[in-house]
């Protein structure tokens, strides 16, 4: 599947402007640690694509979705019911 993203540069080859192939998708759980974060300390639910250039066929992450919660579990309690489909 190709789609056109918003104006996302290579960060291999530099190129830009080209149809980026949207190669993966993945959904992880991270923690807020910068001071300069309002949600510092909460823990992010993170949905990103993965990126293939295809120049130079180099993979890159772009994050597409965050959500906040106070604690870990759940965070962790989210992220399983979106990958069981009760999300």
């Amino acid at each position: 599947m190709t789609r056109h993203s918003d104006r996302v540069t290579c960060l291999k080859c530099r190129r830009d402007g080209q149809p980026f192939r949207y190669a993966d998708l993945i959904e992880r759980v991270r923690l807020a640690d910068d001071p300069a974060d309002p949600n510092c300390g909460h823990f992010y639910l993170e949905t990103v694509h993965i990126l293939q250039c295809p120049a130079c066929g180099h993979r890159q992450e772009h994050l597409h979705k965050r959500t906040p919660y106070p604690t870990l579990r759940e965070a962790q309690t989210q992220l399983d019911a979106h990958l069981l489909g009760k999300g």
